[in-house]
């Protein structure tokens, strides 16, 4: 496709027009603004991080801090080969007296329907960098693919960190937007107890997704008959565990301390898996007798029962500075749209009563309502 887009370079090359050759690194051919032809070969932030050994998280942070140079195609942005050449030799710094190839100073120009902010490189990044989305559900894939195409929406990254790790992702500022099914014995509610406790002075958002039914994965017929957690203590019932910070984890931990079971008197407590996939397979292979996760999950595998305990609420948070974004926006209308709720629910395993309500936002955020 021919298109144009902004360097945010200062100097001659800050109008560069595009024939692009590619979707995924390519030559293309490149027009400064006195027509001259320059060859010069585009690459994907996916790319540049390949090429760096870094994540592609990474390489935002450089751009955002200006240590890389970045241009934005349409709603992507892509890298020079020669800027991350650069970037290599010098660590994004050329050495003093050393002349910059964009040649002069100035506010760069803007072409076509674009009109950035003024401002820093910085700024104009501000306006199309990436939404991630902290989270294990499958659900947050198809959420991220939606917002994509949104009028509002944005490219969106995924993080698939467990609930607890996700919550600190975010008060860490690594994440956008974090969710949990962190179940809180001494109250018996999900989420809020965490929350406030996890993102101290940090006032938040936080949006229902959806429930679900958390249970025991057991061979076909039960054969152990485990019905509660009081019989995971038994000698002959051998468990597997998930990863610290997961919501299940959190779950079976809470769960031995309501009914003050000993860690050390479980069978398997610390054999670990990360995923609920994971879980059942154990389970299905015969290397554990029991596994704790989503009813969805372990009806996907041959040859597993699920035994019921509870249902739990799966729940987004965001901080409230964020809320009243676009990209935040177009997230919680996704949510409540009827077409996301029936493409979560076709995939069974979801209860989407209530997708899309606001749970909680502090008083002093309402009028972002």
């Amino acid at each position: 496709m021919t298109g144009s887009f902004v360097s945010f370079r200062q100097g001659s090359l800050s109008f560069l027009q595009v024939v692009w050759e590619g979707r995924h690194g390519r030559s293309a051919i490149l027009r400064d603004r006195k027509g001259r032809k320059m060859k010069e070969r585009l690459l994907t932030v996916v790319e540049a991080a390949a090429v760096l050994k870094v994540k592609k998280n990474t390489v935002y942070d450089m751009i955002k801090r200006g240590d890389l140079k970045a241009s934005k195609l349409g709603k992507q942005l892509r890298i020079l080969q020669e800027d991350l050449d650069e970037y290599i030799r010098y660590g994004g710094k050329k050495p003093e007296g050393s002349q910059s190839e964009t040649g002069r100073r100035g506010k760069p120009e803007r072409a076509g329907g674009y009109q950035g902010r003024r401002g820093s490189q910085e700024e104009a990044l501000a306006e199309f960098e990436p939404l991630i989305i902290c989270g294990q559900d499958a659900v947050l894939d198809l959420l991220a693919e939606h917002l994509s195409r949104h009028p509002e929406g944005c490219q969106a990254l995924r993080s698939y960190k467990g609930s607890y790790n996700a919550l600190y992702a975010l008060y860490q500022g690594q994440v956008d937007v974090a969710t949990a099914h962190l179940w809180h014995g001494a109250t018996d509610s999900y989420n809020l107890p965490y929350i406030d406790s996890m993102l101290p002075g940090t006032d938040v958002a936080v949006i229902h997704m959806l429930k679900r039914r958390q249970g025991f994965y057991v061979k076909k017929g039960n054969p152990k008959h485990v019905l509660t957690f009081e019989d995971l203590k038994r000698e002959d019932v051998r468990i597997v565990n998930r990863e610290p910070g997961s919501g299940s984890r959190v779950l079976m931990d809470e769960k031995l301390r309501s009914f003050a079971i000993k860690t050390s008197e479980i069978l398997g407590y610390h054999t670990i898996v990360n995923s609920h996939l994971e879980a059942a397979a154990a389970v299905a292979s015969g290397e554990a007798d029991v596994a704790l996760g989503t009813e969805k999950h372990c009806r996907q595998v041959d040859g597993l029962e699920f035994v019921f305990q509870q249902e739990e609420s799966y729940d987004m948070v965001m901080k409230a500075e964020d809320f009243a974004k676009p990209a935040c926006r177009a997230l919680i209308s996704i949510l409540a749209s009827p077409e996301y709720q029936a493409e979560v629910k076709a995939l069974g395993g979801y209860d989407v009563a209530g997708m899309g309500e606001i749970l909680y936002l502090s008083q002093r955020n309402r009028s972002l309502l």
